[in-house]
């Protein structure tokens, strides 16, 4: 098993690499997370640890363009929350299919990480649904940024989506054409293309 590991804390890193040796990993260390992101499909993890409070935003870019296939590779992510995550960002965690997470390295967060590491899920953790769940991921056409994030409503061809991180959409206007996007439905995804309706509190698109 390859593991990926992502943080920049040397505390945080040379505590968990002992854990992640003793499983009989190989282990890969980044300390840039966008620089990982752009090195995933060549490293290939089976799995990738991510420090969230060193990456509070980034981390969800990296699931949602690892669970979108389109790197090539679909890792089990764990997340390490040396600070305390609140319920949203909790829900978003679980929504994106995050594998798991752990909060702290002492004696039981490194021993909930040696579980993971063994292909143990904490089942209380598993996203629950009653309904679908639509992702989407594309390039913005006018400055080549990957964005990703949760559609919000859908009727008939028509989204409304709202960005991770809404700075990377703000330039796009009505009329504007997204020609590379993958759109998520309970983890089943397709490629598609879509025409920007209206850019307001959300994005509003005509799938096409």
């Amino acid at each position: 098993m390859k593991v990926l590991l992502i943080a920049e804390d040397d505390q945080t890193i040379n505590a968990l690499v002992p854990v992640i040796k003793k499983s009989g990993a190989e282990i890969i260390v980044y300390r840039w997370l966008l620089k990982a992101l752009d090195n995933v499909e060549e490293i290939a993890p089976d799995m990738a640890i991510i420090s969230t409070a060193e990456y509070p935003r980034h981390w969800k870019t990296f699931v949602q363009f690892t669970k979108s296939g389109i790197g090539g590779v679909v890792p089990k992510v764990i997340l390490y929350n040396s600070r305390p995550m609140n319920d949203d960002e909790k829900s978003k965690a679980r929504s994106l299919g995050v594998f798991g997470m752990f909060g702290s390295l002492d004696a039981k967060g490194l021993e909930e990480l040696e579980n993971y590491l063994a292909g143990k899920k904490d089942e209380a953790f598993g996203f629950v649904s009653n309904g679908p769940k639509f992702e989407l991921v594309f390039t913005n056409p006018k400055n080549e940024c990957l964005v990703t994030g949760l559609v919000k409503s859908v009727s008939e061809s028509r989204i409304e989506f709202a960005s991770d991180i809404p700075d990377l959409v703000k330039n796009l206007c009505a009329g504007d054409t997204i020609e590379r996007a993958t759109f998520g439905e309970n983890k089943v995804y397709k490629h598609i293309s879509a025409k920007v309706l209206s850019n307001g509190a959300r994005l509003e698109l005509k799938l096409t």
